[in-house]
């Protein structure tokens, strides 16, 4: 009773940090049955208790086999997978959010400045017009 009490009182799962019917595959630090195998909800929230966890992904139960919950060390790209729930530590996805509110670097409004330029020259292949 005492270790669901813990899991209810960790941070909520961001909004956009899950996707059904996915999975993340390797880096794995533990492999959790047991109360964190219940639901991917209490998979997510035994992320959120493991300051090395990016990244859980929670697969359900079936043939015989009971339902797992995989803490992961990296944020790696998600595969299709039935019956799979992934999903990012609450720590990732608060660091993701924070970087998309602040303002680019001097580096980066350069980079971005050539990019958008680079729509006004001509590329190689590219038919040269008269003026």
């Amino acid at each position: 009773m005492l270790k669901l009490l813990a899991l209810l009182l960790v941070q909520p799962v961001p909004e956009g940090a899950v996707l059904e019917a996915h999975e993340r595959r390797g880096a794995v630090i533990a492999r959790l049955d047991g109360l964190p195998g219940e639901s991917w909800q209490a998979c997510a929230a035994a992320c959120g208790l493991d300051r090395r966890c990016e990244a859980w992904t929670w697969r359900a139960g079936f043939s015989g086999r009971s339902a797992r919950c995989d803490i992961l060390s990296a944020a790696r790209t998600p595969v299709p997978a039935p019956g799979a729930v992934t999903g990012l530590s609450p720590a990732l996805a608060a660091r993701i959010e924070a970087a998309g509110e602040r303002a680019p670097d001097p580096d980066e409004v350069r980079a971005l400045e050539a990019v958008e330029g680079e729509g006004d020259r001509p590329r190689s292949g590219d038919p040269i017009s008269p003026h």
